[in-house]
């Protein structure tokens, strides 16, 4: 690919990374092989990106190019903007507008009519095209914190997840995309979790669940029918921390719930998301309801993700043209119902740090839970604070969008997270809490750029620290 000085000074000048790719297709992976995850090729991908954007451009997309007036209130509502005032690369009406000015070549008339007035524009080659992905990818979280301000109901987000997708069909993605991707269309999860290792590390977290609270009755069981609960997980549970699975295990035996995970179809989280393939979003979501159906379980709980979340609860049943059968809902509205129907009891003096909550973007402003998690850790904790601004308005942890698995913006995205530091810091806590993985790596991040005197939890530990268990004391 040729390379041209013309690169903003605001956006990652990263090359095209083929490695992992190119490994892909000489070890035959089959989902590179039947054409489900796609791969780079030379030619004329400018105009199959022109082509694959007239196809899919629906109607709410449409709104969002032709609505925005370049008002330029979206500005400070962007942490990268924030982080850089002085650079106007930063805002989400240029990043925008970098989609906005093919469509308005290609698709509206007026860029047919007179292209010089409204600034349209056409991608000349592949390094057009792989300029545009690092501002797809490298310079927006797709928080939709701009959306949220937009006096024009701009969905920025939603045109970066369009474009992305775009990006996707032609393989000119960041390495780490595809790499995630890849493992979540071969192995049904993201972190390319096997079997034996899935269900090795229930039966660790069981057992040491058994020798502190001293029965075998409690379980983590997996594929059990006609279970209350069919809880999901993200892999970092498995593969990280499995604590977590351990909270809710120890939780749900306290309330006396009966709840299963799945052998199969465990994993909510959902790369589709990001990368902006519906193909691969209907995919695993479809393996998430398949599994609830199949052991006929008559809700499903998603672990603390925010992506997962909006994805299983919301965006999947959309992508795998399912029918939603059955309540789906996040852990933390299972526990605040658990809480308030009294089938457990907690001591809030447990956890007498200072607590705040950060709010993850894809439960709050995409998801809207905003109040619950406030509702239950006031419960849990005897110093429980806001951040400011908080809920709907909370800036990203700086992880959204899939921005932890692409190395390549990681400077850009601490840069940013100087809003997120300042947050944090002005609180005078010592736990955030927060209801996503994500955000955890995320926040974790920032705090140790920043050094931050604070530490990561979420809402399961606080609630399974503060659990009072029949007795004991």
């Amino acid at each position: 690919m040729r390379r041209r000085s013309n690169i903003p000074s605001g956006v990652v000048g990263a090359p095209l990374d083929l490695r992992t790719q190119d490994e892909a297709k000489r070890q035959g992976c089959p989902s590179v092989v039947d054409g489900r995850l796609r791969t780079y090729a030379p030619g004329d991908n400018a105009g199959r990106f022109v082509d694959i954007l007239g196809h899919r451009v629906s109607r709410p997309l449409a709104v969002s190019l032709a609505a925005c007036v370049h008002c330029g209130l979206c500005a400070e509502s962007c942490h990268y903007f924030l982080a850089r005032p002085d650079d106007p690369t930063m805002t989400p009406v240029w990043k925008a507008d970098q989609i906005r000015k093919i469509f308005k070549r290609h698709v509206d008339w007026t860029g047919r009519v007179a292209p010089w007035w409204v600034k349209a524009g056409s991608p000349r080659d592949d390094e057009d095209l792989n300029r545009l992905k690092n501002i797809v990818f490298g310079a927006c979280s797709a928080c939709r914190r701009c959306t949220y301000n937009c006096p024009m109901g701009v969905d920025t987000a939603l045109l970066v997840r369009f474009a992305r997708g775009l990006l996707t069909e032609l393989g000119i993605v960041p390495e780490g995309v595809f790499n995630v991707s890849r493992d979540e269309w071969e192995t049904g999860n993201q972190m390319a979790v096997t079997e034996t290792d899935y269900l090795e590390t229930l039966e660790w977290m069981r057992d040491e669940l058994r020798s502190e609270l001293g029965t075998d009755a409690v379980d983590i069981p997996v594929d059990k029918p006609d279970c209350e609960i069919l809880y999901t997980i993200n892999p970092r549970e498995i593969k990280f921390d499995p604590r977590s699975i351990a909270h809710a295990a120890r939780i749900f035996h306290a309330a006396g719930v009966s709840w299963t995970l799945p052998k199969r179809g465990w994993d909510q989280t959902n790369f589709g998301l990001f990368s902006g393939d519906d193909k691969l979003g209907g995919f695993v979501a479809r393996n998430v309801y398949e599994a609830a159906d199949r052991l006929r379980a008559r809700r499903i709980v998603i672990s603390e993700c925010g992506h997962g979340y909006r994805s299983t609860r919301w965006e999947g049943y959309n992508w795998a043209g399912c029918d939603q059968k059955l309540p789906t809902e996040s852990v933390v509205v299972t526990l605040k119902r658990l809480l308030e129907e009294g089938r457990i009891a907690v001591d809030r003096g447990r956890n007498p740090e200072p607590v705040t909550f950060h709010d993850s973007c894809n439960i709050a402003r995409s998801g809207d839970l905003v109040e619950q998690p406030r509702e239950v850790l006031r419960r849990v904790c005897a110093d429980f604070r806001e951040m400011h601004p908080n809920r709907r308005e909370n800036f990203c942890c700086t992880g959204g969008g899939g921005l932890l698995s692409m190395a390549e913006y990681r400077p850009l995205r601490l840069e940013a997270g100087r809003i997120k530091a300042d947050q944090l810091r002005a609180t005078g806590a010592s736990v955030v809490c927060t209801m996503c993985h994500n955000c955890i790596d995320g926040l974790a991040d920032v705090i140790k750029h920043y050094r931050l005197p604070m530490r990561v939890v979420q809402v399961l530990e606080l609630v399974s620290k503060a659990l009072v268990l029949p007795g004991q004391p």
